[in-house]
């Protein structure tokens, strides 16, 4: 199954120093989120830290409980740097591929690669309420109460499987087949994607690719050359560009630090 892993916050001990960063899985809700997920400062500093943030696909609700501030946000092609400063407490719904456009019937790529106020999408949402919460525990339910009652707006239950076959092999994946397999033109894909997904089939299918390779290079004993030539890449020399591309890391390294 398709869970991106955010690799910079995990390798980098500044970050780790004064920050603490959680995800929580929420069972109930795995066919419309990733995670919910917590920021906070560990201690006060004076500097600007950076957290990269790599591309996902995903559509998170971002709160910032400082500044007083809830959005929605997502990221597509490149890395985002995430500058953070003195004291920071944030929380988060990550949605999955997809999700956003099914729950608010707004088109993702107007979201995609920007910042939206949360109450320009859902203005009759109680959303808000949540700001007044200092516990971890009461914002996490607060969030997951938030989802379940939208979710129930919805007419069927929604099994997004699409993207998890996408990305159990993508060596096999062609914008081409997919099109004929759906039984659209390459043109009518691409506005499907852009209205669903918020990005091109194209930049989707590299995501997964990335993501998957992470997996692989943190979680199952295989060379690089293995995993290149699972994931389709051309060779290990073209894996390791793309890997430091978009984490700033080489492969090598995440897999000395990590393990």
């Amino acid at each position: 199954m398709f869970y991106p892993k955010q690799i910079p916050y995990l390798l980098d001990e500044e970050f780790k120093e004064n920050i603490e960063y959680k995800e929580y899985v929420i069972k109930e809700l795995e066919d419309y989120c990733m995670c919910i997920w917590t920021m906070k400062s560990i201690k006060s500093y004076n500097k600007i830290i950076t957290n990269n943030i790599l591309p996902d696909a995903c559509i998170d609700i971002v709160i910032n409980f400082v500044d007083k501030m809830i959005c929605f946000a997502g990221f597509s092609k490149e890395t985002k740097d995430f500058k953070l400063n003195k004291n920071i407490d944030y929380m988060g719904l990550r949605l999955k591929p997809g999700i956003f456009y099914l729950l608010y019937n707004i088109e993702a790529y107007k979201v995609m690669d920007n910042e939206i106020p949360f109450n320009e999408i859902d203005e009759e949402s109680i959303i808000n309420n949540i700001l007044t919460l200092k516990s971890t525990i009461e914002r996490v339910d607060f969030l997951k109460n938030y989802l379940i009652q939208k979710t129930k707006q919805l007419r069927e239950k929604i099994v997004n499987d699409f993207v998890d076959k996408l990305y159990k092999n993508p060596k096999e994946q062609i914008v081409t087949e997919i099109a004929k397999k759906i039984g659209y033109n390459e043109r009518h894909l691409y506005r499907i994607f852009k209205t669903i997904y918020g990005i091109s089939p194209k930049v989707l299918l590299n995501i997964l690719r990335l993501h998957l390779c992470l997996t692989l290079i943190l979680e199952k004993n295989m060379t690089l050359i293995e995993i290149a030539n699972l994931c389709g890449f051309y060779d290990q020399s073209h894996l390791i560009r793309e890997i430091k591309k978009y984490t700033g890391i080489s492969p090598l390294k995440i897999i000395n630090d990590y393990k």
